[in-house]
């Protein structure tokens, strides 16, 4: 049995913390949660035993989401797929995966009908549907209450929003490795350490509600973000350019300056931060950080925050911000050159609202992804690839209690069975991470929007 356990008297307060708050009952286990809760690195380990824990957690995940959620169920009944098919690891591949695209699927924005399609497509009980009110905001208080998770959805900058419903369960196993990874992969936060966010974290927006939520480890005097207004849905779609009348105008002018005064309060704190040699941990959309060296530039602002030990991570992405890219390489050198931080303690991630588990940047620069995930590459028709080729990312993530874990991309990556660099265990993506020509993968969107309009029907 695969049991790792962690030396309480080595704990430092943050990892305390970190054990109070996103803790399964070891009496509630199940396999993933072994490789979740019991390993002391999660890139240090034999890799034969992860592999046989990996797959009898993916099993035991098939099995759940099989039994009890009735439109997967379907889904692999029209697959002619069953737990039974699922034996060794040359049969995960069978599987029956989803789109990531299925989360943005929902009839529409009205919460009775998008209470009617979470109720089908999730893997745990809900309950019954008693939200008096009618604004979409308000209702993903509500189901978060329901789900005693974290409710979340993407920035909506196709024109429609994905959401994603969590469950405790699938909640704490999440921050949990979240916290673990980017905490405690690069270097040790001190007891006095301070987490900075530049962005807002009253929202539902992914980063914001997850960052929110993950950095409940901290005290409130050790957590710092650019403002405490609310962002709603409604103001996102107008940060997004969907602008209806003066309402909408006067909106954005009031947005823009919050963050600007924002922004100043945060290159404020980062010098005192400095001044007193605080350790430091900053996350954001390599975008935010960017503006923030070029308002940094603007005020003629240079840290040394390197001197305590501190770390920047990034994550997500460009987004709509693809004009501004730069490279890794570039990025790197302008987080030293501005918070005077060395270009290793600077690292970039990978990951996705549906997946709960990341590939952090080693100080080579290859992304390492968490052992309880199974990746692959797939080719045009839906077929695994080999290691070294490119093509279309998909995995199985036994860690999602609430809906089925197992999704296909629309991010072209490249494999690699281990790190070409350093000694850490792991399956690594390599490279660039691109977006695939076309937006959905063959052969199972139509079939699941056909199956949802006949049972919601």
């Amino acid at each position: 049995m695969l049991i790792f356990q962690a030396d309480n008297l080595a704990m430092n307060h943050l990892e305390k913390r970190l054990r109070e708050i996103f803790y399964l009952p070891e009496r509630e286990w199940e396999e993933v949660d072994r490789l979740i809760y019991s390993l002391p690195d999660y890139h240090a380990y034999d890799r034969g035993e992860i592999e046989k824990s990996r797959l009898k957690a993916i099993r035991e995940a098939f099995i759940h989401h099989y039994s009890n959620n009735f439109f997967y169920h379907k889904y692999c009944k029209e697959n002619g797929v069953s737990p039974d098919d699922i034996q060794g690891m040359d049969d995960l591949h069978k599987i029956p995966m989803v789109p990531d695209r299925f989360f943005k699927d929902y009839p529409s924005e009205n919460p009775k009908e998008l209470y009617e399609w979470l109720y089908t497509v999730s893997s745990v009980e809900i309950g019954n549907y008693d939200f008096t009110g009618k604004k979409l905001q308000d209702f993903l208080v509500w189901a978060e209450k329901r789900l005693d998770g974290v409710v979340n959805h993407s920035s909506g900058t196709t024109g429609k929003f994905s959401f994603m419903f969590r469950d405790d369960i699938t909640s704490k196993r999440m921050f949990y490795a979240a916290d673990k990874t980017l905490l405690f992969s690069v270097i040790p936060p001190t007891d006095d350490a301070h987490f900075i966010y530049p962005g807002p974290t009253k929202t539902h927006l992914t980063i914001g509600r997850w960052i929110a939520e993950g950095t409940r480890v901290f005290d409130d005097a050790h957590r710092h973000f650019l403002t405490d207004r609310p962002l709603s849905i409604d103001i996102l779609r107008v940060m997004s350019g969907q602008i209806n009348g003066m309402g909408d105008k006067l909106k954005l002018m009031v947005i823009k300056k919050a963050m600007d005064k924002g922004q100043l309060k945060l290159i404020k704190l980062l010098q005192e931060m400095d001044k007193q040699k605080k350790q430091v941990y900053m996350l954001s959309f390599p975008f935010q950080i960017y503006d923030l060296m070029e308002r940094m530039e603007e005020e003629g602002v240079r840290l040394n925050l390197g001197e305590s030990n501190s770390v920047i991570l990034t994550g997500g992405g460009w987004k709509i911000y693809e004009h501004k890219k730069v490279s890794i390489k570039e990025f790197a050198e302008r987080v030293e050159e501005f918070f005077g931080i060395p270009k290793g303690h600077y690292r970039d991630l990978y990951g996705m609202s549906e997946m709960n588990g990341l590939a952090l940047d080693c100080e080579h620069r290859y992304k390492h992804l968490s052992p309880w995930i199974h990746p692959m590459v797939l080719d045009e028709n839906n077929e695994p690839v080999g290691y070294g080729e490119e093509g279309r990312f998909a995995f199985l993530d036994p860690a999602a209690h609430s809906y089925p874990g197992f999704i296909i991309t629309g991010d072209k990556v490249r494999l690699l069975e281990r790190c070409p660099e350093c000694e850490r265990e792991g399956i690594i993506i390599e490279g660039e991470i691109s977006r695939m020509v076309g937006a959905e993968a063959k052969g199972c969107g139509n079939l699941m929007r056909d199956l949802m309009v006949e049972e919601m029907g």
